[in-house]
């Protein structure tokens, strides 16, 4: 199967063959990835974590259309997720990845061609760079020519968030070309303007951006022939690496202290806990889980204890910049959180609505965990049970789900500010509707207004 978001680099194809993962490559394109090897380039891009480990075949053919003069196996990652899914601290990590390889590159006389964050998977919490054949040649003098691209795809919605309080995540919904640095110039007007960097990488890119619309073609040739020293290319990356690595977000975040901030749930949390880690050692498969909701990601890691992959996935940005951060600091590797709405996930988008598959294409949970969601979904934005539970369903062949009566604190506090009627919403009908789709394993009452069910679908 040849992979249908690979059309824009048309010598160096990706494709599948049953499990594996393989780039054909033609022409300059296989010539400069040997010469990219020969060197050790690649082996230190590897080794580093910069790449993902890749290598040479030759016992492979590609389908028709796909180049064959080289043949680049890479590792298969278990989870792919997209600029929009990250949090602040995932996109920065990402930019400075990106500019590492890219300084590493120079010391060997190479440059990446591409600076898009869609080259970057999260392995775990580890970025790393899938598109191996984004290596070109620089030699002595030469041009970045991915400095615009890396300035949309990574400064631009880091800016963003960083100086203006606006998270970056729905700007990028759907999006293949990330922030224009023109929309950034007009949106960081005022105070916001006066940052460091703004200067130089908005207001004089804009200017330039704009001044090139004006050109005839002889003059864009004449820029287009203009180079640096790698030296001063060099020296740029760092200055931006610098930057961005001191960067934080400046947006808010409503439930990034939800664990901490409800002291009336304090006394079920520990059934909770010990509920979601026996439903998850009775799962039948241990393959891959997401956690709806994680918020900052304590039943994220109970479940991260029993299964292979784990995503938990969340659209408070700042809740899952913690729990990123919490799970770098304590080294899981198989835990990968994502911003994602779970009524609103990524869909399919670019070229054709194909070039990059929706999430629900990407991420096939066999169980899923839903703690703390389902009043929130029902009562809060007006979703009918019934049909949050046919999704339940349709999402992972089990789960564990947390029902919160209309007598619960939080349940009153969600709905006081309704003026329209509530769909039903009562145990009973989440009962009916589970056992309509399949079969309760097991129910326990963790306090007064809330119960947790372990459900598997037929």
């Amino acid at each position: 199967m040849i992979e249908s978001g690979s059309f824009r680099d048309p010598t160096a194809r990706v494709f599948y063959q049953d499990d594996r993962v393989l780039r054909g490559l033609a022409g300059e394109a296989a010539e400069i990835d040997a010469a990219a090897r020969s060197t050790g380039l690649m082996d230190q891009l590897v080794e580093k974590g910069l790449f993902v480990k890749n290598w040479v075949v030759d016992d492979v053919k590609p389908p028709a259309g796909i180049p064959d003069q080289a043949v680049i196996e890479s590792t298969r990652l278990a989870v792919m997720s997209y600029p929009s899914e990250w949090s602040f601290s995932m996109l920065r990590d990402a930019a400075l990845l990106t500019l590492d390889a890219n300084l590493l590159c120079l010391e060997k006389g190479f440059i990446l061609k591409d600076a898009s964050a869609f080259n970057i998977v999260f392995d775990g919490v580890a970025p790393t760079i899938i598109d191996i054949a984004s290596i070109d040649k620089f030699g002595e003098r030469g041009i970045w020519t991915a400095y615009g691209q890396f300035c949309d795809h990574f400064l631009a919605p880091i800016m963003l968030e960083a100086y203006a309080g606006i998270p970056f995540q729905r700007m990028l919904h759907g999006k293949t070309d990330g922030v224009p640095i023109g929309d950034l110039n007009r949106l960081l007007r005022g105070r916001a303007g006066i940052h460091k960097g703004i200067l130089t990488h908005v207001r004089l890119r804009s200017m330039l951006e704009r001044r090139a619309a004006g050109m005839a073609t002889a003059e864009r040739r004449d820029v287009g022939k203009a180079s640096l020293p790698a030296s001063a290319v060099a020296g740029t990356m760092k200055k931006l690496r610098d930057l961005i690595a001191d960067l934080e977000s400046a947006a808010p975040s409503t439930w990034g202290d939800y664990e901490e901030a409800l002291p009336y749930e304090i006394e079920a949390t520990d059934a909770k806990a010990e509920f979601v880690r026996e439903a998850a050692a009775a799962a039948s498969s241990h393959d891959l889980a997401v956690d709806v909701g994680a918020n900052a990601g304590l039943f994220t890691r109970i479940l991260s204890e029993q299964f292979t992959r784990v995503i938990g996935i969340d659209n408070d940005q700042g809740a899952i910049d913690a729990l990123y951060d919490s799970t770098k600091e304590a080294k899981l590797d198989n835990l990968t959180p994502l911003v994602v709405d779970i009524t609103n996930p990524t869909p399919a988008f670019g070229w054709r609505g194909k070039e990059r598959a929706a999430f629900t294409d990407r991420v096939h949970p066999t169980f899923s965990a839903w703690l703390a969601v389902l009043h929130h979904l029902c009562l809060g934005i007006g979703i009918p049970l019934t049909e949050v539970v046919a999704q339940i369903f349709e999402f992972s062949e089990e789960a564990v789900v947390e029902f919160v009566d209309l007598a619960d604190p939080m349940a009153q506090r969600i709905s006081a500010s309704r003026t329209s009627d509530l769909a039903p919403y009562t145990r009973d009908l989440f009962e009916e509707t589970a056992m309509a789709h399949g079969e309760i394993l097991t129910k326990v009452e963790v306090s007064d207004t809330r119960t947790m069910y372990h459900v598997r679908s037929r």
